[in-house]
């Protein structure tokens, strides 16, 4: 507990009446300084018997860069107080200070910045007593997080996903086992060519396990650079590219960085890859994840994103109609 500013003139002007009054006999003074005495102690007592303010977050949902959300907290205090919300890097409160005139809900406005899992908190609450002589100020920690989903963009319709597109489903489309060495017999389609190439003329076949409903399986890395950037594009560009593949009716699967999600439809599944691209760290994925995945997308060093379709690398701009963002 200690004085606010009020609190220490109030003390002041007490003391200086008393010093006066003993000094010069004007006993008047003591008529204006015990009211101020009286006070004095009366927020003294209120502090210190006053409890811990009760504090409650209600974080709001996800969002995308550029957006808005609304963030409400709810403090139970016993007299006039001060909240003063911090939050992490990626998304910004236009009003980070708010006075409360005891028990109430306040909702302020967050800007997101930038793609994240971003830290909530701490909240500083400070508390006062009826008349604002003294204060105490209490600290309210959580362990939640804003989301902020990667941007996404649109995709170029047909074009270089055709094959991925058309083959969905179809009977002619299973789900990818392993690598083996070529033996006698085996059909030329189920070569994989790019690991052949590795090997300096020794081919690798594709096996197949038991037939899928057409699955296209995507994987994701970055290389680490400045501040996440590099993670940002490839979450973007994955996340484009997935939400093109499920709104074709196309079942996705997804291997990142920070994580894994099995294949699924829909909105649900939509929902599920922003959020794991929303948490994925730059990082490299093993050579198995790679070799599964239909689609592969990667950023290097400085941010450029390739995507690799089934063998054939393009730069990830020559799949975009544009910036236009579309929100999922």
């Amino acid at each position: 507990m200690r004085p606010t500013r009020r609190g220490v003139v109030v003390v002041g002007l007490t003391l200086l009446a008393f010093v006066l009054a003993a000094t010069f006999g004007q006993g008047a003074l003591n008529a204006l300084a015990a009211p101020a005495l009286i006070a004095l102690a009366a927020g003294v007592v209120q502090m210190r018997y006053a409890g811990r303010p009760s504090v409650d977050r209600i974080v709001p949902a996800p969002g995308f860069p550029g957006e808005t959300r609304t963030m409400r907290v709810h403090v139970d205090a016993s007299g006039p107080t001060t909240v003063t919300d911090r939050l992490g890097y990626g998304v910004r409160p236009r009003r980070s200070v708010h006075e409360l005139a005891g028990s109430r809900t306040v909702a302020y406005d967050v800007d997101l910045v930038e793609r994240g899992a971003h830290e909530v908190g701490p909240l500083t609450v400070t508390v006062r007593d009826a008349l604002g002589l003294f204060e105490r100020t209490y600290e309210a920690t959580t362990d939640e997080q804003l989301l902020v989903y990667p941007e996404v963009e649109r995709v170029a319709p047909g074009g270089y996903f055709t094959g991925l597109v058309d083959r969905a489903g179809t009977t002619e489309r299973q789900a990818f086992d392993t690598l083996r060495e070529y033996a006698p017999g085996d059909a030329l389609r189920d070569i994989h060519w790019k690991t052949s190439a590795k090997r300096q003329g020794d081919f690798v076949v594709m096996e197949f396990a038991d037939e899928d409903s057409g699955t296209v399986a995507l994987a994701c890395e970055a290389v680490a650079g400045d501040r996440g950037r590099n993670a940002d594009a490839m979450a973007a560009a994955t996340a484009s590219i997935v939400a093109y593949l499920l709104n074709e009716g196309v079942e996705v699967s997804l291997v990142t960085p920070g994580g894994s999600l099995d294949r699924g439809l829909g909105d649900r599944q939509r929902l599920a890859a922003l959020e794991l691209l929303a948490r994925t760290p730059p990082g490299h994925l093993s050579t198995a994840d790679l070799d599964r995945a239909d689609v592969r997308v990667h950023a290097d060093a400085e941010g450029r994103v390739t995507v690799d379709i089934q063998g054939r690398t393009v730069a990830y701009d020559d799949l975009r109609t544009g910036r236009e963002v579309v929100r999922a």
